[in-house]
């Protein structure tokens, strides 16, 4: 028994310490508000002297246009950039500025300013051997057409990539044999590469001959004395050799040989391309298909061909052979 009732005493002390805390604890929380009253304000009218000088100051500021100009301080009549470092580059022991004018250029003959102006790389040695934009032309070369090297629209001309290869020769040989009645005139073609076989022709003035490649034009009776002293007749015929548009003189019993050249073309753009182009015959590239190209003229080491492109005026160049 005695040991129940000292339990029932524990318990009783627990109890009364549990709601002694807790009438404490609701006295301070009814006196928290009394702790942050503020005390209250005095008004003070009073007003600091106004600092004028620096208001006028100020107000000069905002009200003046600021015009921002580029620095020139330490570059010969050159604007330096805002907020941007100047281009140096160091080349043979001397400083090189970039967007100075007057300064010698890095990759010669190009100026710096137009390395500038199309973003190239100019730090590297090989700049102007490049193709930046891929149009098969080469800085240098956009440089001297006069072209922008990173806008694949814009090229030097194809033709300057054109190459001559060879000169091959097809002969066409004539024989004014005789003159068998007042309007026509006999003429032999004779046996040759091209023609194999010969034939035999009778034409008339303003006719062209049966094979097509030649006109008659005009006839002009003529005597004259062979190597052993004879007179013999020695009348001219003159005709036209329509592929080439080109005239020529067929003396009587005299074999002419008309040659007619060919021009081996190739395209460096298209290792695939090679064509033998008759002397006037136009041609056309795959790459160029708006461009009609004309072989005038086959030399034995460099053809001319010219070159037009819609209503473009059109143009002539000599290549010479490789």
């Amino acid at each position: 028994m005695k040991g129940k009732s000292w339990d029932k005493v524990l318990l009783l002390v627990s109890g009364l310490a549990v709601i002694a805390g807790s009438v404490l604890l609701s006295l301070k929380a009814q006196a928290f508000g009394d702790r942050f009253n503020l005390a209250s304000a005095k008004p003070n009218d009073e007003m600091p002297e106004t600092q004028k000088n620096r208001a006028d100051i100020a107000k000069s500021l905002v009200e003046k246009t600021q015009a921002w100009r580029n620095s020139t301080k330490g570059v010969s009549n050159t604007e330096v950039p805002l907020f941007v470092s100047i281009p140096l580059v160091e080349k043979e022991g001397a400083v090189i500025n970039m967007i100075d004018p007057n300064s010698a250029p890095v990759r010669p003959p190009v100026p710096n300013s137009w390395l500038m102006a199309h973003n190239l790389d100019f730090l590297n040695a090989g700049v102007l051997s490049q193709d930046p934009d891929s149009d098969g032309f080469t800085s240098l070369a956009e440089f001297e057409a006069k072209t922008d090297p990173t806008d694949s629209k814009s090229h030097p001309p194809y033709a300057s990539k054109l190459i001559f290869a060879s000169r091959q020769q097809e002969l066409y040989v004539l024989r004014f044999a005789a003159k068998p009645d007042p309007e026509r005139f006999q003429i032999n073609r004779l046996p040759s590469a091209k023609w194999p076989q010969g034939k035999n022709m009778y034409v008339r003035v303003g006719e062209n001959s049966e094979d097509k490649q030649f006109r008659v034009d005009g006839f002009e009776e003529k005597r004259a004395r062979n190597n052993l002293g004879i007179e013999v007749d020695a009348s001219v015929l003159k005709i036209t050799y329509l592929p080439k548009n080109e005239p020529h003189e067929l003396v009587r019993g005299v074999d002419t040989p008309i040659p007619t050249y060919f021009a081996e073309m190739k395209f460096e753009l298209d290792p695939g391309f090679q064509k033998h182009v008759k002397e006037g015959d136009a041609f056309n590239l795959v790459t160029d298909p708006d461009t009609k190209y004309r072989v005038v003229k086959v030399n034995e080491a460099s053809v001319v061909i010219t070159y037009q492109t819609g209503t473009e005026p059109e143009q002539t160049v000599e290549i010479p052979k490789k």
